[in-house]
């Protein structure tokens, strides 16, 4: 016999083949089972898997990405920062694509839209110091001071200290995100703007217009304020409508989802589940669909 014929053969030669036909056949049957319901767990999981989101936040339009417009101007003191922190905290930690344009008087593209979302934590210790600015004892000044800094704690340098240093002119944020689509040729991007709406007089015409722009293109803009002032609130509302605002509840729902989920539980016990059963019929088919073990007789 060739010594191809021998490794084909998958057994030893038995004068018993008729005794364990029975065996054989049920052996057959049970893995065929066991395997179609490790193949039908494998998918359930592989569909839990897909299902499972990082904290979602509904600033941005489910599906799309977005961009993320925000006030460096001076009137950003350390209140509306710490706010600023938690917006770009909780976006970190969607797991998706985001775009960041930062303005004050100009404006120009930190992050373009396709970005980890991850990539905005480096900038959370700029917001969590304070005023974003550079260590001035009063904020960024202008309206709402700002407390002071923490003497023992040092301050660092932010990345826009030397861009940013005049008024707010929300006109040229908007543009450069729009400007940024269109590079981007996808018209699902959503723009997020974060500001406190201390707009300059000199502004209202452009931002009119960039509006408009927005409403013709189809662009879903978002507005988080940052702690207006009534009046500053009125003009801008006045201009883009009330729709456009993240009231309040979204805002605590965004930004709080992160402990919320913490304290309720996260774990996907769902995925857990799937996976012991899976490793159970696997544990199942080493018990019953074994080979035949040979052994002297007790």
């Amino acid at each position: 016999m060739s010594e191809l014929s021998l490794r084909r053969r998958s057994g030893l030669p038995t004068s018993a083949a008729d005794e364990l036909r029975g065996e054989h056949r049920r052996t057959r049957w049970l893995r065929v089972v066991l395997a179609a319901a490790a193949l039908g767990l494998l998918l359930g999981a592989f569909g839990l898997a897909r299902d499972l989101h990082a904290l979602p936040t509904s600033y941005f339009a489910s599906g799309s990405g977005g961009i993320v417009v925000l006030d460096l101007s001076t009137s950003v003191d350390a209140q509306k920062s710490q706010r600023v922190m938690r917006v770009l905290q909780s976006l970190s930690e969607t797991e998706g694509r985001i775009g960041l344009v930062v303005f004050s008087d100009s404006a120009y593209e930190m992050l373009p839209p396709d970005t980890r979302s991850e990539e905005l934590r480096p900038l959370l210790r700029f917001f969590d110091q304070g005023p974003v600015g550079f260590g001035r004892p009063r904020g960024f000044g202008g309206r709402g001071g700002g407390a002071a800094p923490n003497p023992a704690r040092p301050r660092e340098e932010s990345p826009w200290s030397l861009s940013f240093r005049g008024g707010t002119r929300i006109s040229t944020g908007l543009a450069a995100a729009r400007e940024v689509i269109a590079r981007e040729g996808d018209r699902s991007l959503s723009v997020l703007l974060l500001s406190d709406l201390d707009d300059s007089g000199f502004d209202t015409a452009p931002l009119t217009e960039e509006l408009t722009t927005y409403e013709r293109d189809g662009i879903r803009l978002r507005v988080i304020p940052l702690f207006p002032a009534p009046e500053d609130r009125k003009l801008f509302t006045g201009i883009a409508g009330k729709s456009v605002f993240v009231d309040r509840p979204e805002l605590l729902r965004n930004t709080t989802v992160r402990e919320h989920l913490t304290l309720v539980g996260s774990s996907p016990w769902a995925l857990v589940c799937v996976g012991a059963m899976l490793l159970g019929l696997l544990a199942l088919n080493e018990r019953w669909g074994a080979r035949l073990t040979w052994g002297r007789a007790s």
